[in-house]
């Protein structure tokens, strides 16, 4: 009786366990057909929405259209300032403006990529406006399209305001040279001053611009602009765009490093400097010198002189004339006078970088002292009202340790020294689109109050005033700032005091009950040496197979990795020492196999 009862009980058990399986097997059919109704449907909407151009514009040559099955892949850094992904087989989309993930169902939970998690293309601080517009589709609709594959590696962002050169080179070309580094100095060492062989593509509305060269000056190839992709042809006057085809990137490089930024233009408070910025004088300098190299410029001078920045359309020094006089007769230096409209780039470049110091109202071209020589001085005008203690992005670079830039500011306190345009365009700081008693508040203003970025009626009227300055005080100024740059000049190579190779970089893949990869080294040879207040190691995992990395930041001298290893692949190990923020920029290598 008690066998039978026994056995009446379990085969109830198995009744429901068979049946509980066969109820599972349903969910996930279910689930994944649900999964892939979406899909279908997120696809449906987009055909339809290209339905008449596709049946106006059949595809001409239906050879190009793909029948083989693809899925994108990625592996992001993140940390709190900055989100940048490496694609593969990552597709735009032209007519939509979009970026295309096509996802496999079974590798899609490994992912770090999601919709809450999309890297931005712009750098900025605070700024949330560029983020990636991206799209996932399952990778069964990837046959359906013509594709036009680039296979070069492409660095995909947004130029934030291309049409201003502080921004050029402190939100776009410091960021992404730092980020080249980073992941072309994996592929192979090569020379600090070697052009990339990559290409840029640029995904925002901007005109190549003024400083278009620049950027060129960084790769082999010439950059890609978003109209390029979208292969607009002009054909009796209208635009005509295929909404059936891709261009894919193999290998894109989403967004840019972070590392290197030092100043936040106050979108949601006041601007200043980034408190926890990590930029050092070697990354700084390591851009400068490459720019340089790459200029068509080879002009030495052997005598000191100071470069003074004129501007001729507005915040102009009224009395310039006078004070450059006063500096040559008071300094028996010669002063050279250069302005966006009198100077190309290069020559202004190419004179800062030999020059004893600089001097200039607040404005983007004093960026150029990034190229001065370590011992040089800055100064830097202010019109009246505002306050050189809210604006200093310029203040910020000269302080980063290692430039030795000998900064000071001079800022003018006397209202009747000003010229105030209240007649301007109000993007040039004019007042006439406000009401009077606006625009008395604003003309008796002694300090432009704290503000956001970018549009405030206060700043703009008082930052594009005209000045008479004071010159004697800028002299007296000068005498501080050169007498101090005497004493900068005897330890300005101390940026070039970086670690040495690490030591005996091992790997080891360990398979227990998961798989893991013991990673070791020893300190570098030459520390025992340098003086210093922190130094960490920077640690690169790469796939042998893939050129996705992921990258790890320790202060020991092991790691231990546990998370997506499989001992059954092959990896690369890279590494190298940090000290107080400065490196080289090589790592070194070590292959790891089971």
């Amino acid at each position: 009786m008690w066998i039978h009862k026994m056995s009446l009980h379990m085969i109830t058990h198995a009744v429901m366990f068979a049946v509980i399986a066969t109820l599972v097997k349903k969910y996930l059919q279910i689930l994944y057909q649900l999964d892939d109704l979406q899909d279908r449907c997120l696809y449906a909407e987009w055909e339809h929405s290209n339905k008449a151009d596709l049946n106006t514009h059949k595809t001409q040559d239906e050879s190009q259209k793909s029948n083989m099955k693809f899925n994108s892949f990625e592996t992001c850094q993140s940390n709190l300032k900055t989100h940048v992904c490496h694609f593969k087989n990552l597709c735009y989309q032209p007519k939509e403006n979009l970026f295309v993930y096509f996802y496999n169902k079974d590798e899609i939970k490994y992912s770090s990529i999601n919709r809450n998690n999309i890297p931005s293309l712009s750098t900025p601080a605070d700024f949330t406006g560029h983020k990636l517009p991206l799209t996932f589709l399952s990778e069964n609709f990837s046959s359906q399209f013509s594709v036009r594959w680039i296979n070069k590696t492409s660095y995909i962002f947004n130029r934030f305001k291309s049409d201003n050169l502080m921004h050029v080179i402190h939100d776009d070309l410091l960021p992404l040279h730092f980020t080249m580094k980073h992941f072309e100095n994996l592929k192979l060492k090569m020379a600090a001053l070697d052009k990339f062989d990559a290409q840029i593509v640029f995904m925002d509305d901007w005109p190549p611009g003024d400083y278009r060269a620049l950027y060129e000056l960084f790769t082999n190839y010439q950059p890609q602009y978003k109209i390029d992709l979208q292969g607009i042809e002009q054909q009796h006057g209208k635009e005509v765009q295929d909404g059936r085809e891709l261009v894919c990137f193999s290998s894109a490089i989403v967004g840019l490093l972070t590392d290197t930024l030092w100043y936040n233009y106050g979108f949601i408070g006041p601007q200043g400097p980034i408190l926890d910025s990590t930029v050092n004088a070697h990354q700084i300098k390591s851009t400068s010198n490459f720019i340089l190299h790459h200029l068509d410029s080879n002009a030495q001078h052997s005598i000191d002189f100071i470069v003074l920045i004129s501007r001729k359309e507005n915040r102009k020094i009224m009395n310039e004339d006078d004070l450059v006089k006063a500096i040559l007769q008071e300094f028996s230096m010669k002063v050279v006078t250069i302005s966006s409209e009198t100077h190309s780039l290069t020559d202004m470049i190419t004179l800062v970088s030999n020059a004893k110091g600089v001097i200039g109202m607040h404005g983007s071209l004093l960026i150029l002292a990034m190229f001065l020589k370590p011992g040089s001085f800055l100064i830097e005008l202010f019109p009246y009202a505002v306050s050189p203690v809210q604006y200093t992005p310029y203040k910020t670079l000269a302080n980063i340790k290692g430039l030795e830039i000998n900064y000071a500011s001079w800022e003018n306190t006397d209202q009747k020294s000003t010229v105030s345009h209240i007649d301007y365009p109000s993007e040039h700081g004019g007042l006439m689109h406000l009401q009077s008693e606006v625009q008395k508040e604003i003309i008796n203003q002694e300090k432009v109050p704290k503000h956001l970025c970018c549009d405030d009626p206060s700043w703009l009227y008082h930052i594009y005033q005209d000045t008479f300055v004071d010159i004697s005080a800028i002299l007296n100024l000068i005498k501080i700032v050169m007498k101090s740059g005497k004493i900068a000049n005897t330890r300005h190579f101390a940026y070039l005091e970086t670690p040495s190779e690490v030591r005996n970089l091992n790997c080891k893949l360990i398979k227990e009950q998961t798989c893991s990869l013991n990673i070791s080294w020893e300190i570098p040879w030459n520390m025992q040496f340098l003086t210093f207040d922190k130094l960490n190691y920077e640690i690169i995992l790469e796939e042998s197979r893939a050129e996705a990395s992921v990258k790890y930041v320790t202060d020991k001298l092991k790691l231990e990795i546990h998370d997506r290893i499989d001992c059954e692949k092959d990896y690369i190990v890279w590494g190298k020492a940090v000290v107080d923020g400065m490196s080289h920029d090589n790592y070194i290598s070590k292959d790891c196999h089971n």
